[in-house]
């Protein structure tokens, strides 16, 4: 029974198969019959195929419908395998006048439209729509609340950049640097920024990528500004600041792309184990199953980036870019710290302003009423995992070193220094045992020292002329990197530091790789603190940390005095210096 449906012109249930011979010549009476050629032969059917994944036979599209590109060379193949299978001239399709063409044209765009990403991969396209995409186990096609899933992606910023130098006392300097990366982490369901970060190196890596984690769990502090007239919108900030409720909220799912940085170890380890999360990569060369970050770039994009002077555009053709590099001579780039401050209030007003996709609210609103009014379920970290904010750092395995014969005081050796406390010079049982050391990337004069089992030991400090100056972990290899090559040279009395700056500063004029490592450099300096300090650590009810210098606070407890506590100088051996 069809019902209504049998009213329908020309409608059939099932699709035509040629069951009759053809026995007439001419044109007339074939209907069917190439299906019915390709079905006695699948090998005719495997060279279709085999053509079109090859890109020799391309599906394009043209005014009047599709038009199959390398049709002839198919053709002449598609004759020599019938005369291979046993037809003869006298058999369908060579007996035909144009030897089966049309027909072959018509199977040709049948099975290349089959499924989309046939028909696409066939018309030779460079990228796709992301559609639907199979549903992954464990992973829900939408985000039905918020921190249900985020999405994480690094942009290359699409602005030229200057940094200022100071030579002298009132004497100023500027540079063009590298473009920088901005790393962002998006909420799906409510399109807000929860972090991001802004990398200065040619390329981010691991330890960027945890550092915008940390940044979009932690509480946001607004930064300072600076430019004359600059001002947040009413109600800007993050959703960390706005509504303190979500501060060191975790989410369930974490997709990201395929870059190496994404897929390391440490990356993986801090989502699956600290953060408590799944992480989900898409397939390469894929953007849009991350439309909601991809959309964000460029709405920033057009906001911000692409209206300021020294815009490269979107690519080599854009007429912006053209504009740009006509006034190349010209000081109108801007400089690094205005990028920073302006890029801190675009996102911030970003997640103030109202959105289509979202009824009109904006994605604050859209968190305040999933978490005020409904009430939704979130997870956070767990108090003890917040004071251990070196976890969310990076975990370094190591040994400690030291011999008993020869008088060497229990010691650490990481990445060419030395590293010990009078903690650890104290623990000859320690020696040959391996632990595990976290360190912040952006100081590493002080590491956070734990055994294998999980306990906390103390906090080491480097010894030398490394611990005079703060230098990110990168900046240590770079200057390894130039003694060995004779490039730079450093006497035990001078701070390898600041002779790796001058080293910078010489070649910031030649080269913007030089500028940008300079820029780095400087920043890693002014923004650390004058004393080595160890990445946050938990804080011990009983006693004080061993490893942090001691505060002159007041004591409350009975039989304390307020004086800060003197320890007593110990009498080290020859073989183990401290450097004060």
């Amino acid at each position: 029974m069809q019902g209504f449906r049998a009213l329908i012109p020309f409608e059939r249930v099932q699709s035509y198969r040629r069951t009759a011979k053809i026995t007439r010549p001419g044109s007339a009476g074939k209907a069917g019959a190439f299906s019915l050629l390709l079905e006695r032969h699948p090998e005719l059917e495997a060279l279709i195929v085999m053509e079109l994944k090859a890109h020799h036979v391309v599906v394009r599209q043209g005014p009047k419908g599709l038009v199959v590109g390398g049709l002839s060379a198919l053709h002449k193949q598609f004759r020599k395998r019938c005369l291979e299978l046993g037809l003869t001239e006298c058999d369908y399709p060579l007996v035909q006048a144009e030897r089966g063409i049309r027909s072959l044209a018509a199977a040709v765009k049948s099975i290349a439209t089959s499924s989309f990403e046939t028909a696409a991969r066939a018309a030779l396209s460079q990228k796709r729509s992301g559609g639907v995409r199979p549903n992954v186990e464990g992973l829900p096609l939408v985000a039905a609340n918020p921190y249900d899933a985020v999405e994480f992606d690094g942009h290359r910023v699409d602005v030229r950049l200057r940094v200022v130098f100071e030579r002298v006392a009132g004497v100023e300097e500027s540079f063009e640097i590298e473009r920088v990366w901005l790393l962002t982490i998006i909420d799906i369901c409510s399109r807000a920024v929860l972090g991001y970060h802004i990398v200065l190196e040619p390329e981010y890596s691991r330890f960027d990528v945890l550092k915008t984690v940390e940044r979009a769990m932690v509480p946001w502090k607004a930064p300072t500004l600076t430019i004359p007239g600059l001002r947040y919108a009413p109600g800007a900030g993050m959703p960390s600041a706005r509504l303190p409720e979500l501060g060191y909220a975790a989410w369930n799912w974490f997709r990201f792309d395929n870059a190496r940085a994404n897929l390391a170890v440490d990356t993986l380890r801090l989502l699956t184990e600290i953060v408590g999360c799944g992480a989900h990569a898409g397939p390469a060369c894929r953007p849009n199953e991350r439309p909601h970050i991809e959309r964000f770039f460029g709405t920033l994009g057009s906001v911000l980036t692409h209206r300021l002077p020294g815009t490269t555009g979107t690519a080599p053709h854009d007429p912006r870019r053209r504009i740009a590099e006509l006034t190349a001579s010209s000081p109108a780039v801007i400089r690094l710290d205005e990028l920073i401050e302006l890029t801190a209030v675009a996102i911030a007003n970003y997640n103030a302003s109202a959105h289509d996709s979202l009824g009109g609210r904006s994605p604050l609103e859209m968190l305040a009423y999933y978490v005020r009014e409904k009430c939704i379920a979130l997870r956070w970290l767990a108090e003890p995992m917040r004071r251990h904010l070196c976890l969310l750092q990076h975990e370094h395995e190591g040994h400690v070193r030291g011999s008993i014969v020869n008088g060497v005081r229990p010691y650490i050796h990481f990445f060419g220094a030395r590293y010990t406390s009078h903690i650890l010079a104290g623990r000859a049982d320690l020696i040959g045992q391996a632990v595990r050391l976290y360190f912040d990337v952006e100081d590493v004069r002080a590491l956070r020292v734990f055994d294998v089992s999980g306990r906390e030991l103390c906090v080491v400090e480097v010894q030398g002329s490394w611990r005079h100056t703060a230098h990110t972990l990168r900046m240590r290899k770079e200057i390894s990197a130039l003694v060995r090559e004779r490039k730079m040279r450093i006497t035990h009395t001078e701070d390898p530091v600041q002779c790796y700056l001058d080293y910078l500063r010489k070649g910031a004029g030649k080269r913007r790789r030089a500028a940008s490592k300079a820029e780095v450099a400087r920043r890693a300096v002014e923004n650390a603190s004058p004393s080595p300090k160890a990445p946050p650590g938990p804080a011990d009810k009983h006693k004080p940390d061993p490893g942090v210098e001691k505060q002159a606070a007041p004591v409350t407890a009975v039989g304390k005095t307020s004086e800060p506590v003197k320890g007593k100088r110990l009498i080290i051996g020859s073989g183990q210096v401290f450097s004060r």
